[in-house]
């Protein structure tokens, strides 16, 4: 059987630190199941765009943090590649 796995990128709002910023986290889920991890970044609410689970603007913060969830989204896809090219299942 293989994996259905998907991957979105949300704000913690409530985790609201000191400067008014949340965390981004990441959701992976695998087959129904979920696990949620913080990506270790901050933004403002109104900086997040949660349709396309993106930071809006052109500041190089804004790129930088939108590159780094870009190799965490497809580092999970490359996963599911793996996964399914050596037929594995999988548990946790």
């Amino acid at each position: 059987m293989n994996a259905k796995i998907k991957t979105l990128f949300y704000l913690r709002k409530s985790k609201v630190n000191a400067q008014g910023k949340m965390p981004i986290f990441q959701r992976i889920t695998v087959n129904g199941k979920r696990f949620d991890t913080s990506t270790g970044y901050y933004i403002e609410e109104r900086k997040w765009h949660a349709d396309s689970s993106k930071i809006k603007g052109s500041t190089n913060e804004t790129y930088l943090i939108n590159n780094q969830l870009d190799k965490l989204r497809t580092s999970v896809f490359e996963t599911e590649k793996r996964l399914f090219l050596n037929n594995q299942e999988v548990t946790f």
